[in-house]
This record gives structure tokens, sequence and C-alpha cells, in this order.
């Protein structure tokens, strides 16, 4: 048998009284295919964008340890629940506290551990392309060939985006611009 974590999302249309008579029969559904079957509420928020003309929902998980085979049976039951928005079920993640598992991903340093990405760090390249140096043709010797003019190569140079965003303030800042 393995842990599962059961994600519930009633429509807030319920009153609080109909919400836990919704969760009451979810949690003895999932009792009835796995053991150990317990509901936490986590409260009533607005969803991220509606979701059947519902704009706010009661969220609970139900933590139960069941066969991998049932989860399934569990998932079809859920499916034909009318008044259920959204039910999905994922393995239970014992290191994860429950403060990780509701945490906002909206920074870097809110971001917990696991889900973390690695340092990187970014640099600009500037391609060496090849620019033409232009020579003014004049009547005594006229350009015959592109062989003869000469080809200024610039070197490689590795620019930091701090120096390109300080050259843009110092452009924006001046007041001398024709627009």
């Amino acid at each position: 048998m393995k842990k599962y974590e059961l994600l519930i999302v009633l429509p807030g249309t319920l009153d609080d009284k109909g919400a836990e008579e919704k969760i009451n029969e979810i949690t003895a559904m999932v009792g009835e295919f796995g053991e150990e079957a317990k509901a936490t509420a986590m409260g009533k928020n607005r969803l991220a964008y509606p979701i059947k003309q519902v704009r706010y929902g009661y969220f609970y998980t139900v933590i139960f340890s069941a066969e991998p085979a049932n989860t399934k049976k569990i998932q079809e039951k859920l499916n034909l629940n009318r008044d259920l928005l959204r039910g999905i079920i994922v393995l239970y993640n014992a290191k994860a506290t429950s403060a990780q598992k509701i945490t906002y991903f909206g920074t870097r340093e809110e971001t917990p551990a696991y889900v973390q990405e690695p340092e990187r760090e970014e640099k600009v390249i500037i391609a060496e392309t090849p620019v033409v140096a232009e020579t003014p043709a004049t009547e005594e010797k006229p350009v015959e060939s592109v062989e003869e003019t000469p080809v200024v190569v610039q070197p490689k140079k590795q620019l930091d985006l701090k120096e390109i965003d300080k050259k843009l303030d110092e452009i924006l800042a001046d007041d001398n611009m024709n627009i």
C-alpha cells in the first residue's frame, strides 16, 4: 500500500454545512477503497479562474493509504460526482510541510527547495560579424571588385546586462532627444 493525497475543491456556492456533508461523503467513499482516510479543511478561497461559472471554492485534502489500482477507481467515482469542481490524487510527500505545499511560488525565496531550479548565469554573446569599412570611391581609382575592399572585423566582446541597462538609462535620460 502507498500513501496518497487527494485535493478536493468544492463549489463556494455551498454553505459550510453543505461543504462538510460533501467532504464527509467523499471521505467515506475513499475509505471504501483505501485505509486511514483523513480529511483536512484548507478554507474557502478565490479560484484562479472560474470553473463551471463558480469563482470561489472550499479546499480540502484527504490523506489515505491504498493500492495503486484502487486510485483509478477512486478517481472514476470522483469524476461522477457533480458537486465536485476538482479532485486530484498524488503520492503523499511526507518531507514537504503544509506551508511548502500551499506556498505561492511568486518569488525565488518563497519557493521550496525541491522546486527551485539551479542558478544560471546569464551571458550575452555578440556574434562575430564582419563589418565592411566604407572607403569613398574616387574617380582616379574605382573599386572594381569586392576583394579589393578592406574588411574590418571587430573582436568578440561580451556585454554585461548591467552595462546595457546603464547605457539605456543614459539614452533615455537625455533631454536633447528629438523624437
